[in-house]
């Protein structure tokens, strides 16, 4: 092999919830974008190939894409899910898989009841991929990569949006205040269709945020399995370090003088 400096570690990105500021959908009134970190010798042995045998296990082949909103609502191919003893067995597979892989997550949530009343507020992906973009090279420089080469992927949204969110990320990079990040990441965007078990994990894990969020007090089996794998500082502390939680407050609470979202990233 000739020279290279690629980094050890891969990350996929995906969401929960929509980006729309103008109409706020009551019953789910977030955007959470996730970030999976995964050691890319895990991913290839264990991640890809456990995905693989689950999908050939109760479809028949890997055609089927993991989709937590299809999934969820037993749409498409998980119509299955309509059976009780085949739905009790694929989340047991299921969850196996999610604890069982290794991977850290970062995650950015945005509350839209409370952003949405910011004068001028950016693009709820923007503020999420600037939180979780920084979080994530911490955790790279924690595990060695400085200087090395690591692929953050993103899911497709289409051509213009696509090269949007392109120019943001180099933006966001180009201006951090941030050493060395600056020629870390090597950005993609990939189609959903491109069936990476990555980018399927990576959209099982961002609604349960959401969920846990906007219900604390349910029991959400989900959260209680993820929330080992959420970035934490030594001491535990998992605010600002694997969640942000967006903004802490609603401005109208306090008066016109607060209105200014820019002040408070």
């Amino acid at each position: 092999m000739g020279e290279h400096n690629f980094g050890d570690y891969i990350v996929f990105v995906d969401e929960s919830g929509d980006q729309s500021l103008k109409s706020v959908n009551a019953n789910y009134p977030v955007f959470v974008l996730s970030f999976c970190i995964f050691e890319k010798t895990h991913y290839y042995t264990h991640v890809v190939p456990e995905i693989l045998r689950f999908k050939f296990d109760f479809f028949g082949s890997d055609i089927p894409i993991l989709h937590e909103r299809e999934i969820r609502k037993r749409e498409g191919d998980f119509n299955i899910l309509m059976r009780d003893d085949i739905r009790s067995e694929f989340f047991d597979r299921l969850n196996q898989i999610m604890v069982e892989s290794e991977y850290t997550v970062v995650s950015s949530l945005i509350d839209k009841r409370k952003y949405s009343h910011f004068n001028a507020p950016d693009n709820p992906y923007s503020i999420g991929t600037q939180f979780g973009v920084e979080r994530v090279f911490y955790e790279m420089q924690e595990r060695g990569q400085r200087g090395r080469r690591i692929p953050i992927v993103f899911e497709s949204r289409g051509g213009n949006e696509d090269r949007t969110l392109e120019r943001e990320f180099e933006k966001m990079v180009n201006q951090s205040g941030i050493n060395g990040l600056k020629g870390m990441f090597d950005f993609h965007c990939v189609s959903k269709k491109a069936n990476l078990p990555g980018l399927q994990l990576a959209d099982l894990v961002a609604r349960p945020i959401g969920v846990h969020y906007l219900h604390p007090e349910q029991h959400n089996r989900a959260w209680e399995m993820l929330l080992p794998k959420m970035r934490t500082s030594r001491d535990g502390k998992l605010a600002g370090y694997g969640l942000k939680i967006y903004p802490l407050f609603d401005p109208v609470e306090f008066g016109p003088e607060i209105h200014d979202a820019s002040v408070y990233l």
